[in-house]
C-alpha cells in the first residue's frame, strides 16, 4: 500500500478555514480491522492502543495529517458511584502522567509530517458514565435525587482534564480534541435548562483553558449537534465533529455555522461504509467535498470512527476519494 503525503499544516489550514493544497482526511479513532488490513498483519490494537510508531505508520499509509494522544481519564469500574461514599473511594490519577505519555508520542513522531492532538474529555458523558447502578440511567435518577453527587463528579472530571492541560501544554503537539456526548439521535440528553447550568459553564472553562494554549478545539459529539452548537461557536472552538447523517443535516449545518465551525466527518459508518461498496463511498465522499468544502471548512471523515464494522476496503475509497477530489485548484 502506497504512503500518501502527510501534513498537519493541511488539517490546522482547514481548521482556520483556509486552504493548502488539498481537503484533509482525519480519523480520531481507527479499530483493529482496518488497522490490521493497513499494517498488513493482524492486531488486536485500535490507533489509540497501537505503539506511537506504527500508529505514525498507518496515519502516513492513509495521508492523515495527525493521530491523537488520548489523556482522558475516568473512574474504573464504570457504574459504580451511586453515593458520596463511592465518590470518596476514587482515586484520581496524577495528571503529570500524561507528559510521558505525549512525549513518547512526539518521539515518534519526530521528522515527519503527522501532528499530534491531545485527546481530553468535558466531563458530562465522564459522570454519566461513571453513576451507578446502571450508566446513564442513574445519572437522570441522581440529577434529581442527588444533584450534588452529579455536580461533585462533575468538577471532579473537569478538575483532572484542566491540570492535564497544565502539565502538558508547554510541549509541542497540535490541537485539541475535546469530547462530550450530550445527545442522542432525537436531541440532548438532558434538559436545555440543566445543559445551560450543569453543562456549558464546566464544559466553557475546559474548552477556554485549551484555546488559552494557543491551539485550536475539534470539538466531538455524537447524536443531535444543534443544541449545542451555539455554545460552541461562542466559546471559539474552531472545529466539530463528527456531524452525524441520522441526526444532523450537514448542509444546513454548513449554511448556518460554515463560516465559523469547521465540519469534520459526515461520511456515513450506518451506510456505505460498512454496508456499501467502494463506489458508493467515492461518490457520497465527492459530493460532500464539493458541496462543503469550497470555504476551507470541511475535513473528510467518518460519522463517528471507523469501527469494525467498516468495510476496509471503503474505508480506503473514501481516503482516495479525497485525494482525488479534494485538491484545491
Amino acid at each position: 500500500m502506497a504512503v500518501r503525503n502527510s501534513n498537519i499544516d493541511r488539517l490546522l489550514a482547514a481548521f482556520a478555514h483556509q486552504k493548502l493544497d488539498r481537503v484533509p482526511n482525519f480519523e480520531i479513532l481507527i479499530d483493529p480491522r482496518s488497522v490490521s488490513h493497513i499494517l498488513g498483519r493482524r492486531t488486536t490494537d485500535t490507533l489509540w492502543t497501537l505503539p506511537p510508531a506504527d500508529a505514525r505508520r498507518v496515519a502516513e499509509t492513509v495521508g492523515q495529517d495527525a493521530i491523537a494522544c488520548s489523556l482522558t481519564w475516568m473512574h474504573s469500574p464504570q457504574g459504580s458511584v451511586l453515593t458520596e461514599a463511592d465518590a470518596d473511594r476514587i482515586v484520581v490519577p496524577d495528571p503529570a502522567g500524561a507528559r510521558a505519555k505525549v512525549k513518547a508520542y512526539l518521539d515518534a513522531l519526530a521528522g515527519g509530517r503527522v501532528g499530534l492532538c491531545a485527546r481530553l474529555s468535558s466531563p458530562l458523558t465522564l459522570t454519566y458514565m461513571t453513576t451507578a447502578p446502571v450508566p446513564i440511567e442513574s445519572f437522570m435518577m441522581l440529577l434529581y435525587d442527588d444533584r450534588p453527587l452529579i455536580e461533585r463528579l462533575m468538577d471532579l472530571y473537569l478538575d483532572y482534564h484542566l491540570r492535564v492541560i497544565e502539565a502538558v501544554c508547554d510541549l509541542p503537539y497540535h490541537f485539541y480534541y475535546i469530547g462530550d456526548d450530550l445527545s442522542s439521535t432525537t436531541g440532548p440528553l438532558i434538559s436545555p435548562a440543566m445543559l445551560a447550568e450543569l453543562w456549558a459553564p464546566r464544559a466553557a472553562r475546559l474548552v477556554k483553558a485549551a484555546l488559552a494554549t494557543g491551539r485550536p478545539v475539534l470539538f466531538h459529539c455524537c447524536g443531535m449537534q444543534a443544541p449545542i452548537l451555539p455554545y460552541l461557536a461562542d466559546w471559539g472552538v474552531q472545529a466539530v465533529h463528527p456531524v452525524q447523517p441520522v441526526a444532523n443535516d450537514i448542509y444546513q449545518v454548513h449554511a448556518q455555522y460554515g463560516d465559523r465551525l469547521t465540519l469534520v466527518g459526515n461520511i456515513d459508518v450506518a451506510g456505505a461504509l460498512s454496508f456499501g461498496t467502494p463506489e458508493a463511498v467515492r461518490a457520497e465522499t465527492r459530493e460532500h467535498i464539493e458541496r462543503l468544502a469550497g470555504n476551507g471548512g470541511y475535513v473528510v471523515c467518518s460519522s463517528h470512527s471507523i469501527i469494525d464494522s467498516v468495510i476496509p476496503e471503503n474505508y480506503l475509497a473514501m481516503v482516495e476519494a479525497t485525494h482525488e477530489y479534494g485538491v484545491y485548484a
